[in-house]
């Protein structure tokens, strides 16, 4: 893979969000960069030289859609902080149910095209795993180790993660019709049952 180069962030931020359209408009996450170049009105020889090929392409957008709002700074902050309770996993969840709708629309073809392509599971893999996962993980150690909750903290971060992934937001939104409100309602009360908060009222319906 050729290495990446430096353009004007104007350029930048216009081949990131045609790739990010037309991932969206097309419904594939196998867009070819010279699709992506059209539509930016850069050169192919320009993507690939500001991004070293599809790989870096796919990673730097999503990169790019986090920086477009302030949900993955509020997520770095809650997940770095050195005295976390249980409210901070439920905060934490909070956030992240707010940005959900966001990236879900190119985050469920990434996570699809990932089984079979090895750049979508690269760039998914960054916001999915080494940022959402490992930050709940750091979180329920945390908590487990000043409060002694969750229980199993490994476990519980595992488990959370799981409720608040775009597959599942997709099952109960998209294709069993619940409104989002209702989805977040749901999994919060969930998480607030896991973490161990003191007021939780157990599993009930939104």
């Amino acid at each position: 893979m050729r290495k990446p180069k430096s353009i004007s962030e104007e350029t930048r931020a216009a081949i990131l969000d045609a790739a990010w359209a037309l991932i969206t408009e097309a419904g594939r996450a196998d867009v070819a960069m010279a699709e992506v170049a059209a539509r930016a009105g850069v050169s192919r020889q320009t993507v690939f030289y500001a991004f070293g090929g599809r790989s870096g392409l796919l990673l730097a957008m999503v990169r790019h859609k986090d920086t477009r709002s302030d949900h993955v700074a509020r997520l770095g902050a809650l997940s770095s902080m050195t005295a976390p309770g249980p409210e901070t996993l439920v905060a934490y969840s909070e956030v992240w149910l707010e940005y959900l709708p966001v990236i879900y629309p190119v985050g469920i073809l990434l996570d699809a095209a990932a089984l079979t392509d090895a750049e979508a599971a690269a760039a998914w893999t960054d916001r999915m795993v080494d940022a959402l996962l490992r930050g709940y993980r750091r979180l329920a150690r945390a908590i487990h180790t000043a409060h002694g909750v969750p229980e199993d903290p490994r476990r519980t971060a595992d488990e959370i993660w799981t409720m608040v992934h775009p597959t599942t937001y997709r099952r109960l939104v998209v294709d069993c019709g619940w409104t989002e409100e209702a989805f977040r309602a749901r999994q919060l009360s969930r998480i607030r049952s896991l973490a161990g908060c003191a007021d939780a009222g157990g599993d009930r319906p939104a």
